[in-house]
């Protein structure tokens, strides 16, 4: 079904005439399939991932049969209206939490510019030409019986081809339908009915458009050394409203020897001209060795010959605005020794060709090969800023804000995330940021609190905060998974247990361990009142079995230690957010009191399936329990399953990564913030996820709040930046006195 779009102005002969079957079908009757590309930070990804994805933007070039347009744009992002409201006005807190935190996101936007960048690779037919360049050895294509089904055919495969070899790149995407297409058409070229296009004085070379001023550039010379991919970044970086289009046209690489023939010929003559009349060289001599090498590459079939034009279009609100841009992305394109020239009276052209609809208006083409064609890799810098997810903070290069979903299971493969920061560089205040995030997006959380510091924050949240400590008059059955077992785990379930009793006796032989499992499955099976740690101990004793392991037991399970361990569950977990003040037990009681709160948060988890956190902060002082690590790991590989997100967050990341369970620990999250570390533990770091040497000395020199946030192939600077009633929770509440829990 076409969907027929407004014409506003008889001035644009390049305008789309309608859309459909996912295509733009512009106004002479060419064809074009969009795909919109999400973000990559090739400028801050390790070494090893930027070539992978140099390797994977090659095979794209590679695969083209036809002109291909890599659009990027930068636009402001504009505040959303939000109108104050009173706290009356909301039916419940999380709702009016949530209005807050719009409406800090709206000041923040208002008071400081913003730009989000987005990509777009726009696809032409094989035998549509472009340029003049591109007209005389443009690769051909075959001659196909029915032209209009057979374009559409191959844009549509070409598209899906590029949408695979951006996958391998790290880069989401997806081919735009006739909705997106629309929007997209209509961002660009807004139907107003008193549109039309002035033509200023011919040395200010602008033009009006709606309520806009336009002008355009085309790139004439580039530098003559020696570039790598992300030499565009200053460029694609400008603060400022502007529109990039490199148009790519792949050629024939018979038609292109053929043409380098005679130019390696010329130079040759020219250099022994020079020679024999005693010049000084010109330049011939630097430029010859360059036409040979890729004369060689194309004939061994190694590199590719493309016709390539850039330009770039700004705009603004007024015309000295725009002259103020206008002299901003000179010095720029100056500063990266890249010439560009005004077509003063082609400003209309200029325009067509910056938008997304894959036409070389100016045909400004220059020759590249594959390598050279490589180094104009667009996606060099993102914010990663979603349309929806958790507020982060914002991107300490670009300003701009971090918005991200961890739950995103076609981006991320696990929503675990892992802090690791010294003491003081802000990890726990950025955890609690995080829990809270989740808290406004509707997603619970389970804080084990060593330290007593999320006891306000989860009580002001209407939220359940428990006193783990023996004697507390709280208390955790390990035996209730097992009463009604999940079909999936129940041996998982009865060798928690068994680890448990063996943190308690400090280990147990295989013998000692077998009478365990019988007394358990004994205990279990019993069908009077509630089985508890204590009846396991009764049957070890009456049957005279493990006396050592008896002995040691019926100490956990009376007294005190028995109020904690050995009693029927009376805690209520229907809370969105429930908290565990741990920081009053006794050190020999913390491995098995945090064994037995993850063993029965573990089958909480498992019963109700819903996207929920699981902080366990200072996870490095459980890493000396054997049995401890080696559950947090199959925690950590398997929450996923049941829709859980598991938070680590430890001063000594580099003790993780002297274990196996702790190295899996540290890698296995899919978000890592990395906070202020020492030499020694920003080393450790270094080698584990590949960081460049100027990340880690940011990490050295970070400041409290300041984190480096990986999210699978992306790397941003952060600045953990919340909104005041987040503030006010984490801090204000945190410095209170806590004698009260």
């Amino acid at each position: 079904m076409a969907l027929r779009l407004a014409r506003t102005t008889s001035t644009f002969a390049d305008e789309v005439a309608a859309v459909e079957s996912g295509l733009f079908r512009l106004r002479r009757g060419g064809l074009r399939a969009v795909v919109d590309t999400g973000s990559l930070n090739f400028h801050t990804a390790s070494p090893e991932h930027q070539q992978r994805t140099i390797r994977a933007f090659r095979d794209l070039l590679h695969a083209q049969n036809g002109p291909v347009q890599l659009h990027i744009r930068s636009e402001r992002v504009q505040p959303a209206a939000v109108i104050h409201r009173d706290r009356e006005e909301f039916p419940d807190e999380r709702t009016y939490l949530r209005y807050l935190t719009d409406e800090f996101i709206a000041s923040h936007l208002a008071e400081t510019p913003v730009y989000r960048r987005s990509i777009s690779l726009v696809l032409s037919p094989a035998r549509e030409t472009v340029g003049p360049l591109a007209r005389i050895m443009q690769r051909a294509g075959p001659e196909l019986p029915s032209a209009i089904d057979s374009q559409t055919h191959s844009l549509r495969l070409r598209a899906g081809s590029a949408v695979e070899h951006l996958r391998q790149m790290g880069i989401d995407s997806h081919v735009l339908d006739d909705a997106a297409l629309s929007m997209l058409w209509q961002s660009v070229h807004p139907p107003t009915s008193g549109a039309t296009t002035t033509a200023l004085r011919p040395q200010t070379g602008s033009l009006t458009y709606g309520d806009r001023w336009y002008t355009s550039f085309a790139v004439d010379r580039y530098p003559g050394s020696a570039l790598e991919p992300g030499w565009l970044l200053p460029l694609l970086t400008f603060p400022g409203e502007f529109t990039v289009a490199i148009h790519i046209v792949p050629l024939d690489s018979e038609r292109v020897i053929e043409l380098l023939h005679h130019r390696i010929r010329d130079l040759r003559a020219d250099e022994l001209a020079t020679i024999d009349s005693g010049e000084a060289s010109r330049g011939s001599l630097s430029t010859l060795p360059d036409a040979e090498f890729v004369h060689q590459a194309i004939v061994r079939n190694e590199e590719k010959a493309f016709a390539v034009a850039f330009y770039i279009t700004i705009a603004a609100a007024s015309p000295m605005h725009l002259r103020t841009m206008a002299q901003s992305i000179r010095s720029t394109c100056r500063r990266m020794m890249l010439r560009v020239v005004h077509p003063y009276f082609q400003m209309t052209h200029g325009l067509v060709a910056t938008w997304p609809i894959g036409v070389d208006a100016l045909g400004r083409e220059h020759l590249m090969h594959t390598a050279a064609v490589t180094t104009l890799l667009p996606w060099l810098q993102a914010d990663l800023a979603d349309a929806r997810g958790y507020y982060w903070g914002h991107n300490r290069d670009t300003g701009g804000l971090v918005v991200l979903d961890p739950f995103d299971e076609n981006r991320f493969p696990n929503a675990n995330i892992a802090v690791l920061a010294h003491s003081g560089a802000g990890k726990s205040y950025a955890a609690a940021s995080l829990v809270l995030s989740g808290f406004t997006s509707g997603v619970g959380a389970i804080i084990l609190d060593p330290e007593a510091e999320y006891g306000h924050l989860v009580r002001a949240l209407d939220g359940t905060y428990l006193h783990v400590a023996a004697g507390s008059g709280h208390a955790i059955n390990i035996l209730d998974p097992l009463r009604t077992p999940d079909p999936d785990d129940s041996n998982d379930q009865l060798t928690d247990v068994l680890d448990l009793v063996s943190v308690m006796c400090c280990g147990m032989e295989p013998l000692e361990r077998a009478h365990l499992e019988e007394a358990v499955r004994t205990a279990i099976a019993s069908p009077e009142g509630i089985p508890v740690l204590g009846d396991v101990c009764t049957i070890l004793e009456s049957r005279q079995q493990a006396p050592r392991l008896a002995a040691i037991l019926k100490r956990w399970t009376t007294g005190e230690l028995g109020q904690l361990f050995s009693t029927p569950t009376n805690v209520d977990m229907a809370a969105d957010l429930i908290g565990f003040n741990l920081r009053d037990l006794k050190e020999e009681v913390v491995g098995p009191a945090y064994l037995l709160l993850a063993n029965w948060l573990w089958a909480r988890l498992r019963r109700d399936r819903r996207p929920r956190h699981l902080l366990i902060d200072e996870a490095g002082l459980l890493l000396e329990h054997e049995v401890i690590r080696r559950f947090l790991v199959r925690l950590a590989r398997r929450i996923r399953k049941y829709r859980g997100s598991l938070i680590l967050v430890t001063q000594n990341p580099g003790d993780l990564f002297e274990s196996k369970d702790g190295a899996v620990l540290a890698t296995n999250p899919s978000l890592l913030l990395l906070g202020s570390l020492k030499h020694s533990e920003a080393v450790k770091v270094q080698k584990a996820f590949s960081l460049t040497d100027r990340q880690v000395a940011s990490l050295e020199t970070a400041r409290r709040g300041d984190f480096l946030l990986l999210a699978g192939a992306n790397r941003v600077p952060l600045h953990v930046m919340v909104p005041p009633w987040m503030d006010e929770l984490i801090v204000q509440f945190r410095d209170r006195p806590s004698a009260a829990l």
